[in-house]
């Protein structure tokens, strides 16, 4: 594989290859660990969650000095143990205050963005085509890191890649921490009334679907992941695949418009998505220093990430 580790790579064979987004994610399994014991009334199962991701992470690093498909788990691994620690969250934040910030929020919407909230959720009308659409906007979220990731790796890009993994997760991770300070629900509309309120056709009946069966997290509107992830991989793609530069500003623009439109969320979480967006891509590369990456001049000599 292109993206794969040299056979001559110091790493190759050697001591497990910790990245520093390995080292993020321990650190934030850790933390979640402790909280979970410190406010959940059942805490093993979470402890026991938290256990097998860390071990996920650190067997794929093992791995990635071994063959070419455990550096593959290596990089890949990340985007679904974040998947796990994402599902996790809303079980802890729910158990760690009764306090919920819809009301202020959703006040907040009112006297910030009152005209501009109605006119999105009522953009043309809500035909059933547009809803259709900002349905498939907003699962493409789910697809696009994933996407970009593949490139990156295709081309035999570690160094970038590593950079686009990183701050993902560092993104995703600050937004989690914005649910334990301000946890909401956001203006879902309930199941039942989703359909004649939300509209829509096949693709919003499936896109309703796979959330209500897949997304666990009942608390996790503000800041808005969404927004956060398009704005952090538009700002990342512009640079490292500039190919993708129209395509990517379509989806962020869909992603971002699909959250109040389909009711996810607030016009303040969105903004504060982007927020969490800037901070994390200015944050980003200090800390992935910090945490063992190597100058990419020595990447580019053949040195090991953590030589």
């Amino acid at each position: 594989m292109r993206g794969a580790l040299p056979l001559d790579h110091p790493a190759r064979g050697g001591a497990p290859l910790l990245l520093p987004v390995d080292r993020l994610l321990l650190g934030a399994l850790a933390a979640l660990a402790v909280v979970a014991a410190a406010v959940h009334p059942r805490p093993a199962p979470f402890l026991a969650l938290y256990a097998a991701l860390a071990l996920v992470v650190a067997g794929a690093a093992w791995l990635a000095a071994r063959s070419d498909l455990g550096d593959a788990l290596h990089v890949f691994g990340p985007l679904l143990v974040i998947v796990g620690v994402y599902e996790s969250v809303g079980f802890l934040v729910a158990a760690s205050t009764p306090d919920r910030w819809d009301a202020a929020l959703a006040a907040l919407d009112g006297r910030a963005f009152g005209p501009l909230v109605a006119a999105w959720r009522g953009a043309l009308g809500r035909p059933a085509w547009l809803t259709d659409l900002f349905s498939l906007f907003y699962v493409s979220y789910y697809v696009l890191p994933l996407a970009m990731a593949v490139r990156l790796y295709r081309q035999g890009r570690r160094e970038e890649l590593d950079e686009l993994v990183f701050a993902l997760q560092l993104t995703l991770l600050l937004t989690y921490l914005g649910y334990f300070l301000f946890p909401a629900a956001g203006p879902r509309v309930p199941a039942a009334a989703a359909e004649a309120v939300l509209g829509g056709g096949l693709a919003s009946g499936a896109v309703r679907t796979f959330l209500r069966v897949c997304e666990l997290n009942l608390l996790d509107a503000f800041p808005s992941g969404h927004t956060a992830v398009a704005v952090a991989l538009l700002a990342l793609g512009w640079r490292l695949l500039p190919g993708w530069r129209v395509a990517l500003a379509i989806l962020a623009a869909g992603i971002v418009g699909s959250t109040v439109y389909l009711s996810h969320h607030y016009a303040v979480d969105v903004a504060a998505g982007a927020l969490v967006a800037a901070g994390a891509l200015t944050a980003s590369e200090p800390l992935r220093r910090a945490l063992g990456a190597a100058p990419r001049a020595r990447l580019a000599a053949g040195a090991s990430p953590l030589s």
